[in-house]
């Protein structure tokens, strides 16, 4: 080899490296990320593997033996912020349709909050590239970068000039891509933090029409002991939260579903979980719907990002030891909070089903014996 080519090549290396920077520093980021993922024993999931992927596991019911608004907050999982299985398409079906005909009442943005949902998505749309990269892909072109989603087929821009509109179509946009609920919350001049946008698509008791703009108290107005027990502990929270400190909490609801009602009407509730008219609903009908509520700080906007993953479950599928602590749950109530839960619709029912229950437990340890 020539002297020449001895340091040609070594020149004209370093000219390739320049130009192709940007290219070589994502794949050596995506290889390094493919090998964590590796060594942390997290298997790569592909989207047959999502058709049969198990929920994330909902925070089981705990059977405490005093009632009290708790804020109950813990350190959020990051790895598994937004979360994806099995009923994804299925609840994805749900979303278009409630997009398409409800709109308005799901979806509601302030002006104030476009950069936030904007930021959102950009969000949302990283997470969930890195944490599921065989189901969402980033696609580069001209001067735009979108994500496509390989479930459905759908591809939303988050950066560049097609990503310029209203962040009512950001926030919409992430709301699709995600199986969670989203909202930003911002705060307001008196230091109140207040709801500036809501993508609420399986929402109880409410809907983000009707409530855009109202603060975090006025929000809980209606939940019993909830400003006597934790306003002022949620507001030093959310004050307080950073962007490297998001956290996690949740909560659960008992619903009654009409043996014809079908998802949409299961999931968007705006009002209410029980129908008064039911008077003798089957252990089948008897939903308990849990909620896992997520809320991260966002690093530019400085707003507050509010995810909310809905979960069901029929009152036949509980296990036992959770029936047993819903059933201790049960009476400490008072017996106003016990009316606001709907209690006198489906209580007598969950009291005879756990009876049931526990006699065929304990005969079946008897026939063991």
């Amino acid at each position: 080899m020539t002297t020449f080519s001895l340091v040609a090549l070594p020149i004209v290396a370093l000219i390739l490296i320049v130009r192709h920077y940007h290219d070589i520093r994502n794949w050596i980021a995506k290889t390094t990320k493919k090998i964590d993922r590796c060594r942390n024993g997290a298997p790569v999931q592909t989207p047959v593997d999502v058709q049969r992927m198990a929920p994330y596991p909902a925070q089981p019911i705990k059977g405490r033996e005093r009632y009290r608004v708790m804020m109950d907050i813990r350190k959020l999982d990051t790895h598994n912020w937004l979360t994806l299985d099995k009923h994804y398409l299925e609840e994805h079906s749900v979303r278009n349709d409630l997009l398409r005909d409800k709109r308005d009442e799901v979806l509601q943005c302030l002006p104030e909050s476009a950069e936030a949902c904007h930021e959102a998505l950009q969000e949302v749309s990283e997470f969930l590239c890195e944490r599921y990269p065989h189901m969402f892909e980033k696609v580069i072109r001209d001067d735009t970068q979108s994500i496509h989603n390989r479930m459905t087929g759908e591809r939303f821009a988050i950066r560049g000039s097609a990503c310029s509109g209203e962040g009512i179509d950001a926030l919409e946009a992430a709301v699709r891509l995600t199986m969670e609920d989203l909202s930003i919350l911002m705060m307001n001049e008196d230091g109140e933090y207040y709801l500036a946008a809501s993508a609420s698509l399986f929402p109880t008791g409410w809907t983000p029409q009707e409530r855009i703009g109202w603060t975090i108290s006025r929000l809980h107005g209606p939940v019993p002991l909830w400003h006597q027990q934790v306003a002022n502990s949620v507001s030093k929270f959310l004050a307080r939260l950073t962007p490297n400190s998001p956290m996690e909490r949740s909560n659960y609801f008992v619903e009654i579903k009409r043996p014809d009602e079908n998802l949409i009407e299961i999931l968007y509730r705006p009002q209410g979980l029980c129908e008064k008219h039911t008077r003798d609903p089957s252990p089948s009908e008897i939903l308990i719907r849990r909620e896992r509520q997520t809320f991260r700080r966002l690093p530019q906007s400085g707003t507050i990002l509010f995810g909310v993953k809905t979960y069901l479950t029929t009152l036949d599928q509980l296990p036992m030891q959770e029936l047993e602590n819903l059933v201790r749950e049960m009476k400490t109530w008072p017996d106003y909070v016990g009316e606001y839960k709907g209690k006198d619709v489906w209580g007598t029912k969950v009291l005879e089903y756990y009876k049931t229950r526990t006699l065929a437990a304990q005969m079946k340890d008897n026939l063991e014996v």
